[in-house]
């Protein structure tokens, strides 16, 4: 056998790099000193090796070396990253005498110089990092971060060198993959104003142990630039477009920091945006529930990668409540991953004024219609108990003709009531059918003012006809024209004065008609004017007027002669009357030539009773 002299004599010319050690222990201290190298391992690293071995060497592979010393093996080999190398490499342990050990060193991962230059050439970023998370590769910097070159990187860990929030995102996603948890983790990343999109991955030994892990990333903000002048133009280009958009834009990575925001987002915080860059929502001091709030809705946009439409609230400098309606989307990458959450913030303030004001419109509405439901039901109730009275009586001599005649005319504004509302629906639902046919529009609307005439002598109220044309063929739906002349003359007595003047007037030219019904009575508030054809307005107080309606004719008058191609517009003084003017296109249907029947004036006294029902006079045969 030979003694250790001869031996290490023999192993000083081998062509594999080695060293050899001496172990000791002195109660509960150990000691490992390197006695000696060889001439291949001192061409790796000249004088290395000259001082303690766990000084030199990493301090993992030391204890692993003094584990196996303690369990009694006396041969065993790792796969392990030799940092002072700057390289991975096989090592081989074989144990001489009572203490001391050979070392050999196979270097295992080598990347030829060739390639090497290759990469760094690459528009991505490579590294390779040991299972201690230890960088031993990377094959150029980071553009615009002075700490990311490869000589700062190589031998640190990820928080040396990057902000607390990137670090630890890394570390766990290397602990996933050293775990066996994962083969692989992609996933945006945010950093320095960029978003890389990145790809990590193990490295196994040839006997398929994890030695460590290799990952590889591009900068997606600047994917396919050719000029970092270009990186600049288009960047402004693309901030000059968010900051003119009038939506708050807003996007923040998923661990809530915010890495973008237009100018309207800040003005809206009352900030600036180098204010918001950068920082949580903690930092730009957003109350405390509304950090809770957000946190809780991009949690789950993270996890479930869908969006959220979400409504917030808060007072504004000026002391306005403001109302945000907020889309919040999740920012995902070419394989689906999320890298954080894009929002975009609507000011719907206006909006939810009118939807605050429609549903007030609404109770108001549905509050009157009770009332016009419950007058004519107790009115008709009334009549009926009375009749029934008498007869349970036996008293057959009175005359019944006025309690039916109240029963009637009830009937007709109940009726009146609920056609408005079915039409109301139809033309809300764009079903309402509209069927033109070429008629002389004089004669129709002169006769519908002759058939209203006993409606405004009651009321002692003067209605004028006049027309600067006797006959004039037009295409209009006849139905439909009834009910806007029927509703405007109603309207023109309801609101008028005792002794008062209505003007019904026809003004043809050689492209339109314009209608104009004009009374003297009570007028329109100016500020109410813009709002007399919205539907379910009353503009005129209960109090005003002993006549009554639903707020819904004025709408329907105005959908139905938007069905003609028209337009209708109102002048009011208050207290000196109003004018409504109709306009409507002369057109002659090119359809096959209808025969055009005279329109009977007793056609009209069903519709006018309806239409006229809820002007309070008995009503009797026209």
């Amino acid at each position: 056998m030979l003694s250790n002299e001869e031996y290490i004599k023999i192993i000083l010319d081998s062509p594999v790099p080695c060293m050899w050690i001496e172990y000791t222990r002195k109660e509960d201290e150990y000691y490992i000193n390197i006695l000696g190298i060889n001439g291949e391992l001192d061409k790796i690293k000249k004088d290395v090796f000259k001082l303690n071995f766990d000084y030199k060497l990493d301090k993992e592979l030391c204890k692993n070396f003094i584990l196996n010393i303690e369990d009694g093996v006396k041969q065993f080999k790792v796969l392990e990253y030799v940092s002072l190398l700057n390289s991975f490499y096989k090592i081989d342990v074989k144990h001489i005498s009572k203490n001391k050990y050979i070392i050999w060193f196979t270097k295992k991962i080598e990347i030829d110089e060739n390639i090497k230059e290759l990469i760094k050439k690459m528009d991505v970023y490579l590294w390779c990092k040991d299972k201690n998370g230890k960088y031993v590769y990377i094959n150029r910097p980071y553009e615009s971060y002075k700490y990311a070159t490869p000589e700062y990187i190589i031998g640190k860990n990820d928080f040396e060198i990057f902000p607390k929030e990137i670090a630890e995102r890394f570390v766990k996603d290397d602990k996933e993959l050293l775990e066996g948890k994962k083969d692989y983790v992609e996933a945006l990343s945010f950093f320095n104003e960029n978003c890389y999109d990145g790809i990590n991955k193990v490295v196994k030994d040839e006997d398929g142990n994890i030695i460590g892990t290799i990952g590889m990333c591009a900068n997606t903000l600047w994917k396919d630039r050719k000029t970092i002048s270009d990186k600049i133009s288009d960047s402004r280009m693309l901030e000059l477009i968010s900051d003119t958009i009038p939506d708050s834009i807003f996007f923040k990575d998923v661990n809530g920091i915010f890495r973008h925001c237009n100018k309207v987002f800040a003005e809206n915080r009352n900030m600036t945006k180098e204010d918001i860059i950068g920082k949580s929502e903690k930092e730009i001091n957003t109350l405390d529930k509304k950090i809770k709030k957000y946190e809780a809705e991009e949690k789950e946009i993270v996890r479930t990668k869908r969006s959220l439409i979400t409504t917030n609230s808060f007072e504004a400098s000026d002391g306005r409540i403001m109302y945000f309606e907020t889309i919040k989307v999740p920012f995902l990458d070419d394989h689906k991953m999320v890298g954080g959450v894009l929002g975009i913030s609507r000011d719907i303030s206006h909006r939810r004024e009118a939807e605050l004001e429609f549903e007030r419109l609404r109770m108001e509405f549905f509050a009157n219609l009770s009332h016009e439901f419950k007058t004519p039901l107790n009115l008709i109730f009334s009549s009926i108990q009375l009749i029934e009275f008498m007869m349970d009586k036996g008293d057959d001599s009175k005359d019944y003709r006025t309690y039916t005649n109240i029963i009637k005319q009830n009937g007709y504004r109940l009726l009146k009531m609920v056609n408005n509302l079915i039409d109301s629906t139809r033309l809300n639902a764009g079903c309402l059918e509209f069927n033109p046919i070429n008629y002389n529009i004089v004669e129709f609307i002169e006769n519908i003012c002759d058939s209203v005439q006993y409606y405004s002598n009651q009321e002692h109220i003067k209605l004028i006809f006049d027309t600067n044309l006797e006959e004039k063929i037009m295409a209009f739906d006849l139905e439909k024209m009834e009910r806007i002349m029927l509703n405007l003359l109603s309207n023109a007595i309801k609101y008028n004065n005792e002794n008062g003047q209505i003007e019904v007037g026809l003004n043809f030219t050689d492209e339109s008609l314009e209608i104009s019904v004009k009374d003297s009575g009570i007028g329109i508030p100016k500020d109410k004017l813009d709002e007399v054809f919205l539907l379910f307005k009353q503009v005129n107080n209960r109090m005003t007027k002993k006549s009554e309606g639903s707020g819904i004719g004025l709408s329907i008058v105005k959908s139905l002669v938007d069905l003609h191609g028209g337009s209708i517009s109102v002048y009011s003084e208050q207290g000196q009357g109003s004018e409504f003017i109709v306009n409507i296109p002369i057109i002659v249907c090119e359809c096959k030539k209808q025969k055009i029947e005279k329109i009977k004036h007793n056609k009209y006294v069903e519709n006018i009773n309806i239409e006229f029902s809820d002007i309070y006079t008995a009503v009797k045969s026209v």
